[in-house]
């Protein structure tokens, strides 16, 4: 939905942000009320997509919703977390990501999705034109999990011959990453936010790939907050893999 020219213009805005600003050097970063870290980057993202996406005739109507920009979700929306993974971000790990949803309903099927991470150059959009395999290897299958959950033992409980766990931050990051084929499933123990989540299951439904909880799929995107537990996967290895719920 978004054309290659906007994308383009967001991408090359923010890495010539990160260049002659050299943000690492020194960083400004602010706790919201939540307790929560937010950044200069975020802000300054955040008001570059905002921008573009009030200049695009398709979007002009949409509500605009954005970690950092919030009030009312209603659709059609543009849904924003300008960085996830802003923890990532601070400690200068590349584990974070751009996710903008641009969803006219709130049916994850009608939705477009955009994964953004400038540190590794993975963009990965939900109307890109590839060819599903027909196929997915045998074996054990590769999940990627929150650093944190990890790091607080939230995955020690589990035991299986088929399947394993890889830690790794930001949820959007995670996504972007099984949308493209990098891992098998994506799984959390954690709430998650509406703009964290939705453009990376826009690009996972896309590629076959669905976002379960404990009542089975999930269809639509309509609270600002997901309770979990939340699992991505494709509907062959639910059986396998729905003890995570």
């Amino acid at each position: 939905m978004l054309n290659h020219e906007i994308r383009e213009r967001i991408k090359k805005k923010i890495i010539n942000y990160f260049e002659t600003e050299n943000i690492f050097a020194d960083l400004k970063v602010d706790r919201k009320k939540d307790n929560t870290l937010v950044t200069e980057v975020d802000y300054f993202i955040c008001k570059t997509v905002k921008e573009e996406l009030g200049d695009f005739t398709a979007t002009k109507h949409f509500t605009y919703f954005s970690e950092e920009d919030h009030e009312t979700l209603e659709f059609p929306a543009s849904i924003l977390d300008p960085i996830d993974g802003t923890r990532g971000l601070v400690e200068g790990f590349a584990e974070c990501a751009l996710s903008l949803a641009l969803m006219s309903t709130n049916k994850i099927s009608e939705g477009w999705g955009w994964i953004y991470n400038p540190f590794t150059g993975l963009s990965i959009f939900s109307d890109e034109i590839f060819k599903m395999a027909p196929n997915t290897p045998k074996g054990k299958l590769l999940g990627l999990v929150s650093r944190s959950e990890w790091n607080r033992g939230l995955y020690s409980e589990y035991d299986s011959n088929a399947y394993l766990f890889a830690p790794k931050g930001s949820i959007a990051f995670k996504l972007g990453i099984l949308a493209s084929g990098g891992c098998d499933f994506v799984t959390t123990k954690r709430p998650k936010h509406i703009w964290d989540i939705a453009a990376g299951t826009i690009n996972c439904h896309t590629r076959g790939v669905y976002l379960f909880g404990p009542d089975g799929k999930i269809e639509i995107l309509d609270s600002k907050k997901l309770e979990p537990p939340m699992l991505w996967c494709r509907e062959e290895h639910f059986d396998i893999l729905k003890g995570l719920l």
